[in-house]
Formats: C-alpha cells, structure tokens, sequence
C-alpha cells in the first residue's frame, strides 16, 4: 500500500497516489498555465520520441482529375504515398485488383468490424445519393452559374418501369440529360453494378423515346468543363458516350 503524507489516504498502486497528490493537494500549482504548458510538452516530447516528430508540407492531390494543393501532416518517415485535398478525390480513387479482393474479402466477412461499419453506415445514409463525386457536383455548379438561361437542373428521380432514375444534370428547355460516370457505373464494387447498368439503359431508353439528348463521359476521359460544353452545344449527335469504357 502506498500511503499520503499529507492526508494519510492510501492507495493501492503508486500512481493513484502521485495523482491523489497533484490533483488533490496540489491544485493551486496544477491549475497555472504555467504547469498545464509543462505538462503538455512533456506528453509532447515523449510522443515524438515514440512515434517521431510531426512534419507538415504542402502537396499536390493525389486525384489525378484534381490539382489542389493541400496541406498534410505526417510523423517523421511516415510521409503517405498518396494524400488527397477533399473526401470527395479521395473515394474518386482508383481500386486496383488487389485493393478491390482486399476490399470484398473483408467485406462478405460478417465478423469483421469494416463490413459492420460500412453497414450500418449504409443504413443511416440509405435516403440520400452517396455516389456524387466532386467533379459532378463542380460541373453542375458550372452549368447552373454561367448558363442559367437554359435552366439547368439536378437532383430528383425519373420514375421509368418502377425504377428511379437520379440524372447528375439536365435541361428540360434544351432536351439535353448529362452524366458523369466513375467507376460505379464499370467495376461490381458492393454489388450494385447489374442495377446501376440497367438503369443506364433505362435511361438511354427514356431520352430516345422522349426526344431527349443523352451525354455520358466517362470520368477518366474527362478534361475540363469545356470539355462538356463543347459536347452539350456544339455536338448535335442523340447519344454520346465519350470514355474508353462504355
């Protein structure tokens, strides 16, 4: 047991004695700035000591269709291979065979801790869009910005044989549908492929029969937004799928 000179308290272990003694009878000289700012670079010190100092450096996004420039910070020879500016560029990332059989074998495991997160996440967030990514929403915000007159519009659902069909931007007044399509719309990631090809063709199906133009650009072929604007007024072809991977 170890005892309190200064009360008589005793404890246990050595440490609850030593916290007995700072927090309790040494309260006046624990509540100085001056005490918290030692004891806070002593936590400091020891981490660095431990883990390594904390390195900040300004990087280009690793997101190949983005070149912000971003801040990180990293512990002293754990510099990442890759850093992203936003969530939005770094889900954009592209899956490789092996993160992919990575992904899925954690995933179809129901006792581990990922799938249950990624889950239940799913469940909370089942009412809204979760695959808008950053490039679609900035072209949309472009179209909506600096051609208004043409009524640009997104969001909403296409009820089209009991499936609903989410459109990433259209107008009704130039009879043009847009989309832009990663990675959801070519690889199985969570199971969703055969649905999100049928209500590709769904909608493909709909403009023709609605007089509609329909352009589909495929996210690694994109450029710019002039890119698009060039398809969407000087291009009068029906149907435009531009990418490698329709």
């Amino acid at each position: 047991m170890y005892k309190c000179e200064i009360c008589g308290d005793e404890f246990s272990k050595f440490q609850q004695k030593s916290n007995h003694i700072r927090w309790i009878h040494r309260r006046s000289e624990v509540d100085t700035i001056e005490f918290r700012n030692k004891l806070s670079n002593a936590a400091v010190a020891s981490q660095e000591l431990r883990y390594g100092k904390w390195i900040e450096e300004i990087v280009v996004c690793s997101n190949k269709n983005c070149n912000n420039e971003t801040k990180i910070k990293f512990r002293d020879g754990k510099k990442p291979e890759k850093s992203y500016c936003c969530r939005s560029c770094a889900n954009s990332r592209e899956w490789t065979d092996e993160r992919y059989e990575i992904h899925m074998k954690r995933f179809n495991n129901p006792n581990d801790d990922y799938a249950k997160r990624f889950k239940n996440q799913q469940g909370k967030i089942s009412n809204k869009r979760i695959f808008s990514s950053k490039n679609e929403r900035l072209i949309v915000k472009y179209f909506k910005e600096n051609f208004a007159a043409d009524e640009w519009k997104s969001g909403g659902c296409l009820n089209v044989n009991d499936s609903k069909l989410v459109r990433d931007m259209w107008s009704d007044k130039l009879k043009v549908c847009f989309e832009y399509d990663g990675i959801w719309h070519f690889k199985d990631i969570h199971g969703q492929l055969e649905s999100k090809q049928l209500k590709d063709r769904l909608l493909e199906s709909w403009c023709i029969e609605n007089d509609y133009r329909l352009i589909r650009i495929d996210e690694d072929s994109f450029e710019n937004v002039n890119q698009i604007v060039d398809f969407i007024y000087n291009d009068v072809r029906k149907i435009i799928k531009h990418g490698i991977r329709y």
